[in-house]
């Protein structure tokens, strides 16, 4: 009995996992990029993680982002959270928050915290930030220490 499509490109994305808990990260990246390459959400997200850290291969901004963007195209809300990151380490908060909205979309409530801090830094727009951090703060759905730092931000913002 042959294996299914669906249980090879499982099978790679387990064995490139291990490789990548064992540091032999090159190997990792080869088999992630065949699952990727074989329609693997979780390979598409991991080539784009690996693309975008230089994990196993030279780091390379534009291919992190097509793969991330695969990723997104098929629900992924860590994609579209990730693509967020990227616009905003470069620079270029509004495609940032174009894209961390995505990720709110896709049901990623942390990005909310994302949002929230770059309308912290631009003094006209602090006060945009409060609803944001409210959704961290009410969500069951993040991390604890997102929710422990929206709760800080919220306090210290609202005590001005």
């Amino acid at each position: 009995m042959g294996t299914t499509r669906k249980g090879r490109l499982n099978t790679l994305f387990r064995r490139a996992d291990q490789l990548s808990d064992k540091g032999r990260h090159k190997s990792a990246f080869r088999l992630f990029l065949e699952g990727a390459q074989g329609g693997d959400l979780s390979c598409q997200l991991n080539v784009g993680t690996c693309y975008d850290t230089g994990t196993g291969v030279r780091p390379d901004r534009a291919a992190a982002l097509y793969w991330y963007k695969r990723a997104y195209r098929r629900g992924d809300a860590s994609a579209a959270n990730n693509i967020g990151t990227i616009w905003r380490v470069e620079g270029k908060p509004k495609r940032a928050l174009y894209w961390f909205k995505r990720a709110i979309d896709l049901g990623d409530d942390d990005a909310n915290l994302a949002i929230a801090k770059i309308y912290l830094r631009d003094e006209e727009d602090r006060r945009k930030a409060i609803p944001y951090l409210r959704r961290v703060c009410k969500s069951q759905m993040v991390t604890e220490s997102n929710k422990e730092e929206a709760e800080r931000l919220l306090k210290k913002l609202c005590a001005k």
